[in-house]
């Protein structure tokens, strides 16, 4: 079990393995929002190196995109469901509203 999977778990991720692609995802369910949030690397593959970027894409319960988001890595993920009940319609929010630091 890697790192990263490990963490997920702690913040309260599902995982599974898609039957397509034969990767392992992350995954929250929001139920408030009937929707869910699916956590990759930026290459779309399993997350493996906890300071690499993280994209979470968001579906609605018919499994339709609804939006994405990068972050700059599984700390920021760590930081925002601390301060945000996982599951929730504050931390779906939290999520979406997040703005990558720029480069320098």
């Amino acid at each position: 079990m890697s790192e990263v999977s490990v963490v997920l778990d702690k913040l309260g991720f599902w995982e599974s393995e898609t039957e397509e692609d034969h990767i392992t995802i992350y995954g929250m369910d929001f139920p408030e929002d009937h929707a869910y949030i699916v956590v990759t690397d930026d290459g779309g593959n399993t997350p493996e190196d906890n300071r690499a970027p993280l994209i979470v894409a968001c579906y609605d319960e018919n499994d339709c995109f609804q939006w994405s988001k990068e972050l700059k890595n599984l700390f920021i993920l760590d930081e925002l469901v601390a301060a945000n009940t996982p599951g929730s319609k504050e931390l779906l929010t939290a999520i979406q509203n997040y703005v990558k630091p720029k480069k320098k």
